[in-house]
């Protein structure tokens, strides 16, 4: 091995990857290596920083050689170390164009057998690299030695505290920034009492600032801190309580490396991290950049929701419902979802996707936001996802979009403005459409109202006497003043409307004011009326 630091070739003289070959770049055998992530992000590239051994499974490529060699020509400028590609999982042999293109930029690709998991690689070269890194410095054997075993067999944060408090006769904290959350030395020690159990929102930096605190980082992120008592007992020798503070930190770094490249390749918090932008259950925006880079967003430029809800399936789980049927439905539900998504990804890439019972939600970043563009573009989007389910299924779909907030903090309000947006298209009987919130006009006040006492007792005023003669006579004229509103309140145009004769509508509007004892004439009770049977119809129909 290199002596002072880690190469590509050196990892293929490694024991534990027997296995795993060259398949291109050779003549770049040589690069260094200073760290190992994993990648399976279309834009993945665009955080590196530089030497790092990039693990993938091409998913991100699969469907389309081209990106494979755009792929390559992306980490070489990033001043990536090699790619390790794991065959046969979702590409086989790598595609000549980019095989040309790695040996041409001298950029080493690894073929890396199925049967590794990331795991595998990771953790036998960060050893090596914090070996190599180790040489250059002069530490305790006995610091080295405990924590690089803890680095290779896979230790918890538990654990290196644990071992840490052993070395300097100190107990310490883990403050854990991205996973909110504290890890003690042990149960025993004042620092541990003060920190455990408390409320992660009162750990603040005016709090850690009586602290000595170490930070765990690498060059791209701040993971958290170790934290110590500034004059606490054991070890009072700054140099080895430095030294084996970085060596914790080091360890700890990896786990949070570790732990991160897992949580990006399974998305395991994904849905979790979208769900709390949709209900504002973030605290601060620096929380939100932070949680969005472990994905590979930037939502610096704020964003809108559109929601695309399935029109009245749940109706179908009231009458008729068994295991076969609830099959189906998820199975319809399933396609849907992701035919909208296909679509959505088709012209808006880095929209970010969450299904949420029978609704796909999606959250749009624009680079830059052009709201007579983006309205034609959603209308675009809308017609081919109706379009592709037309005539396979039962269902239609109504696509709700909320307003663009510059700020990603404000997120949650789009969200409601979409949900609201489908709501009003339930209240309206708007559906097989799409329902933009900064048209829906004087429905988005009623809204507010709609279900209130108030609401309801201007409907009985100007709604419910029309509606009791109607059932009462067997009568049209609920529908006649409908008609006559749409109208324009011009008599002639509504008797088009009903094909029914002038007479006949002229005589049913002089019992509609008979009834309501209104003058229809005068625009302040037609404004009352209008807004009534607005309100009436919102009444009863409700999104269930």
């Amino acid at each position: 091995m290199s002596e002072n630091f880690v190469t590509v070739e050196d990892m293929l003289g490694m024991p534990s990857l027997s296995g795993v070959r060259m398949i291109a770049g050779k003549s770049g055998a040589r690069r260094r290596v200073s760290s190992v992530t994993v990648l399976d992000t279309p834009d993945g590239a665009a955080w590196l920083r530089g030497e790092e051994f990039v693990l993938t499974t091409a998913y991100g490529v699969k469907d389309d050689e081209r990106k494979m060699t755009e792929l390559i020509y992306q980490l070489h400028k990033k001043n990536a170390a090699g790619l390790g590609v794991k065959s046969g999982r979702f590409i086989g042999e790598l595609p000549k164009e980019a095989v040309a293109a790695a040996d041409l930029l001298g950029f080493p690709i690894l073929s890396v057998p199925e049967k590794f998991a990331f795991r595998d690689i990771i953790n036998p070269v960060i050893a090596a690299i914090v070996d190599r890194q180790s040489a250059r410095l002069i530490y305790s054997d006995k610091i080295h030695n405990e924590f690089l075993r803890l680095a290779v067999n896979g230790n918890d944060a538990g654990d290196v505290l644990s071992a840490l408090r052993s070395l300097i006769g100190r107990s310490a904290v883990f403050v854990d920034m991205y996973f909110r959350r504290v890890c003690c030395s042990d149960g025993s020690g004042d620092i541990c009492a003060r920190f455990a159990g408390m409320d992660f929102d009162r750990i603040t930096p005016e709090l850690l600032s009586h602290y000595l605190c170490h930070k765990v980082s690498n060059s791209v992120e701040n993971f958290g801190y170790i934290v110590l008592d500034r004059d606490g007992e054991g070890c009072r020798d700054d140099g080895v309580v430095r030294t084996a503070l970085e060596y914790a930190a080091m360890v700890l770094t990896l786990r949070m490396m570790d732990r991160i490249s897992s949580q990006r390749i399974e998305d395991k918090y994904r849905d979790v991290f979208l769900e709390d932008l949709l209900t504002n259950n973030v605290k601060t925006e620096s929380e939100i950049h932070n949680r969005a880079r472990l994905y590979g967003w930037d939502l610096r430029n704020g964003g809108f929701v559109a929601v695309v809800d399935i029109n009245n399936i749940k109706k179908c789980y009231v009458t008729g419902y068994d295991l076969e049927r609830d099959g189906e439905l998820q199975e319809a539900s399933r396609s849907i979802f992701d035919v909208s998504v296909s679509r959505m990804l088709a012209v808006f890439p880095n929209a970010k996707c969450y299904r949420q019972s029978d609704l796909a939600v999606f959250i749009i970043s624009p680079d830059k936001y052009d709201q007579s563009r983006t309205y034609a573009q959603l209308e675009g989007v809308f017609g081919e996802i109706r379009r592709a389910i037309a005539g396979k299924m039962i269902f239609t779909v109504t696509m709700g979009v909320g307003e663009y907030f510059p700020n990603i903090r404000d997120i949650h309000k789009s969200y409601t403005q979409a949900r609201t947006s489908i709501n009003l298209g339930y209240q309206t009987e708007q559906f097989d459409c799409i329902l933009f919130y900064s048209r829906m006009g004087i429905y988005r006040l009623l809204s507010a109202i709609s279900g209130t006492k108030e609401a309801g007792e201007f409907i009985a005023r100007y709604v419910k006497p029309l509606a009791d003669y109607d059932a009462k006579y067997n009568a049209a004229l609920t529908e006649t003043l409908e008609a006559v509103i749409k109208s324009g309140w011009n008599l002639k145009k509504a008797s088009g409307l009903l094909f029914i004769h002038y007479n006949s509508v002229k005589y049913r509007f002089a019992k509609i004011c008979e009834l309501l004892d209104a003058d229809l004439h005068n625009n302040e009770e037609r404004l009352a009326v209008d807004i009534a049977l607005k309100l009436h119809m919102m009444n009863a129909n409700s999104w269930q």
